[in-house]
């Protein structure tokens, strides 16, 4: 073997070894999640499960996206951020929506295209983050939030 080529193999492996090194640092893109705590609570409506309530978490004094959460028909919700579990710790204003049941576009309506704008049965109370009286706080240590007691009256 000669110099030259032992020259040309070593500043292979070094170039090898610098791109596994630096794999950690940059990500691959597609695997891991996003390192957001895992959050869920509930809410109800005059004391019954909000099957179907949004609520959107908007972060107070930061820059960090905004999260959401559905309730499920026992009114329990997980609060994603950007379609990931999880949310940023930090204070949030809350607003809720509960779209009316009877009024909401089903799958087969989605499928073709068809949105229907459910009224809220909640009467707009909760829907703006300046008007709403929810609150929440998340902490790197937060599993669940306190439920969201909402009313119609």
């Amino acid at each position: 073997m000669s110099h030259a080529t032992l020259g040309r193999r070593g500043r292979r492996l070094l170039a090898g070894a610098l791109v596994v090194a630096l794999l950690p640092a940059v990500g691959c893109g597609g695997g891991g999640g996003n390192n957001l705590p895992k959050v869920s609570g509930s809410v109800t409506v005059d004391g019954a499960p909000a099957d179907g309530c949004v609520l959107i978490f908007y972060p107070e004094g930061s820059r960090n996206a905004s999260a959401t959460g559905t309730a499920d028909a026992s009114g329990k919700f997980t609060i994603v951020t950007n379609a990931k579990p999880g949310i940023a710790a930090g204070k949030y204003k809350v607003t809720a929506n509960w779209p009316d049941p009877s009024k909401r576009a089903t799958a087969e309506d989605l499928q073709k295209g068809i949105s229907k704008d459910a009224p809220d049965l909640l009467g707009g109370r909760y829907i703006a983050p300046d008007r709403s009286p929810l609150t929440a706080e998340v902490t790197g240590s937060t599993k669940e939030l306190p439920p969201f007691q909402l009313t119609t009256k």
